[in-house]
């Protein structure tokens, strides 16, 4: 039997699927002519989260890539470089002059800052009279190596993530009146006027009361700050007045705070010193943000963070249990969103009473101006009498829906990958998804909020249609097609997966 011919493709072809290949499949591209050779360097060159060099050995091979084809140095975008310990002086003379011929470097990472920068004061030198750097990816636990380049750097950065460690003496520097000096604030007042965006990652709020910052960044719009403690606000609204999106992360074991009442207290004296640092402006004048877009974090987050002002976007990122209901209220109080997307957990849409505090918080005057909610809720393996309510429940969430001025819904329903060893316990779930008419309670949601141009309602089973016959299932009504930039963010306004 003849063999089938075998599929051919054309250069372009090849050359746009180097584009989304993973880098071992690229450097078998490379070896098979002259045009991929080019174009497999490039993706290589430009993946996602660019070049890494760890130690002499990858700053050797670098070296040599792209000494193999000169016109390889103007395809490096980013890259970052982990060298703490002794390198040859030849690696380290073909690294300085790799760097002076990247004149397309935007991006440069120091995993290791404090020991690469102390111990290669050449590389240092190299890299900071670079002048097209427009992103710094810096780690580092303060050491005087680090401040030194900073202020030598030549480029107009646009975006600096920050990230402190243990490192050398930093743990005993956060207990003194210096660590002052170390907000990034001040630290990064060479980049007043060019900076946008901020990533601080573990700089703990010092316990001595900080000073009022002098310094302005006019162009500043996007602060995220992880592992920051509790954060004290008042220190970065002055100096970054047209900031519009704020994202916050501040312990990952969060969800136990609840469980000791001194947690809860002292989250509540956070909150009560945040709304006290807002409001003792001049003359008692309320200093805040008066035109922040988007805040995105935890209930516990965005409640110790003690916001008094209006934000048109809230996201909450992390899963909201009966517990949180009091502290979100309280948040969305101040905040009188247009735009709300959380994930919450099953029992505030089943469950008898949690679903009333739920529905309280839906129809409470705190989204009265709501215009755009992405809810989740998913129903745990846990509970698998939750099946009997969802009818009901369902119809007492439209009602609650119904008084809003909604222009836009996506409501998802994730239900648990049922086990066949298990299926006994889960007949009243699986039956009651699959007599509920979907999409007629999507149709007379519509007809009920006027306003309403795209709604879209799932209900997601474990897999696309299980073993068990619970299959993905999807309504939705949609009188205008938006398109653009309005809700372009999927992050935003879309369900995460």
């Amino acid at each position: 039997m003849a063999s089938e011919p075998a599929l051919r493709f054309n250069n372009d072809i090849l050359c746009e699927i180097t584009n989304w290949a993973d880098r071992r499949t690229c450097a078998s591209l490379m070896l098979t002519c002259k045009v991929l050779n080019k174009a497999g360097a490039k993706s290589v060159l430009q993946s996602s989260g660019g070049i890494c060099i760890w130690g002499e050995k990858d700053t050797v091979l670098f070296h040599r890539f792209l000494h193999a084809d000169p016109s390889r140095f103007q395809h490096v975008r980013e890259l970052h470089i982990f060298v703490a310990s002794s390198m040859s002086q030849e690696a380290l003379d073909g690294l300085l002059d790799d760097l002076r011929r990247m004149e397309r470097l935007k991006t440069i990472g120091l995993t290791n800052a404090d020991a690469t920068l102390a111990n290669f004061p050449a590389l240092a030198d190299a890299l900071a009279k670079l002048t097209t750097i427009q992103r710094l990816d810096i780690c580092t636990g303060g050491s005087d190596a680090v401040f030194t380049f900073l202020s030598q750097m030549r480029s107009d950065l646009v975006s600096i993530r920050l990230e402190w460690t243990a490192f050398e003496d930093a743990a005993e520097r956060r207990l003194t009146t210096r660590w002052a000096d170390y907000h990034p604030v001040p630290l990064l007042s060479k980049w007043t006027a060019s900076l946008e965006e901020l990533t601080c990652e573990s700089w703990l709020s010092c316990r001595t009361v900080l000073p009022q910052f002098t310094q302005v960044y006019p162009n500043f719009r996007r602060l995220s700050l992880v592992g920051d403690g509790w954060t004290l606000i008042a220190p970065f609204i002055r100096p970054y007045p047209n900031l519009a999106q704020l994202a916050i992360k501040t312990d990952p074991n969060e969800h136990l705070w609840d469980r000791r009442s001194d947690n809860v207290e002292f989250l509540q004296a956070q909150r009560a010193l945040n709304k006290r640092s807002q409001k003792d402006g001049a003359g008692g004048k309320t200093v805040t943000w008066s035109h922040l877009e988007e805040l995105v974090g935890s209930v516990f987050d965005l409640y110790g963070l003690g916001l008094i002002c209006r934000v048109q976007r809230v996201h909450i990122d992390d899963v909201v249990y009966p517990k949180h209901l009091k502290f979100l209220l309280s948040v969305l109080a101040y905040a009188q969103p247009k735009h709300l997307k959380a994930e919450c957990s099953g029992s505030l849409l089943v469950h008898p009473l949690a679903s009333q505090g739920f529905m309280k918080l839906l129809r409470s005057s705190c989204i009265a101006r709501l215009e755009s909610l992405v809810l989740k809720f998913s129903l745990s393996d846990g509970h698998p009498d939750e099946g009997k309510n969802i009818s009901s429940a369902l119809s007492d969430l439209a009602n609650s829906l119904k008084r809003l001025p909604l222009r836009r819904l996506r409501l998802r329903i994730d239900i648990p990958t049922f086990r066949c060893a298990s299926l006994r316990h889960y007949p009243a779930l699986i039956t009651a998804f699959e007599k509920f008419d979907l999409e007629a309670y999507v149709r007379n949601l519509a007809d009920a909020v006027p306003a309403l141009e795209d709604a879209v309602v799932c209900v997601k089973g474990g897999r696309d249609h299980d073993a068990n016959g619970c299959p993905t299932r999807t309504a939705e009504a949609v009188r205008v097609h938006r398109r653009g930039a309005e809700y372009a963010d999927r992050e935003m306004y879309e369900w995460s997966s």
